[in-house]
Order: C-alpha cells, then sequence, then structure tokens
C-alpha cells in the first residue's frame, strides 16, 4: 500500500516475508531484474517514506537492507581481507 510501504496482506513494511517468497518466485530465472526492479522501487519508497515523515522516516541503511539486503546480488560495500 503506497504512500506507506506497507504489505495489504499482513500491514508489515514492504517487502514482508511473504513478498520476498512471491518476488523470489516470479523472478526466478532472472534475479538480476528482480534486483533492479527494487532498486526502483527503493528509490520510490524512499521519497514516499520522506515526504509522510521527514524527521522519523527508516534511515537509508534500514531502507537498504529492507528492500536489497536480502536479494541474492548484494555485496559488501568493501570486500573482506583474504
Amino acid at each position: 500500500m503506497r504512500p506507506t510501504w506497507a504489505c495489504r496482506a499482513d500491514g508489515e513494511p514492504w517487502p514482508c516475508p511473504h513478498a520476498r517468497l512471491a518476488l523470489k518466485a516470479e523472478y526466478d530465472r532472472n534475479l538480476a531484474a528482480m534486483t533492479i526492479y527494487l532498486a526502483g522501487l527503493l528509490y520510490e519508497a524512499m521519497r514516499d517514506l520522506y515526504h509522510l515523515n521527514p524527521h522519523d522516516g527508516p534511515s537509508p541503511q534500514q531502507m537498504y537492507q529492507r528492500f536489497l539486503g536480502w536479494s541474492p546480488f548484494r555485496r559488501p560495500l568493501v570486500e573482506p581481507p583474504a
């Protein structure tokens, strides 16, 4: 549900665990496309949530984890030492 970005089924922040499973099933053969799709939604969600509450909204790190941190193509910003 926009602009709050809550799941219609359970009211949890979207993408909730059920939405994540559905996305993985839908994009099973093209996980890179799923990551690109989620990155676009991350941008829209940050704009909407900041507009609704510019002072107490989720941090950029929280938004990244929520939208992209669980995706299969995430990589650390800094490679760990070998």
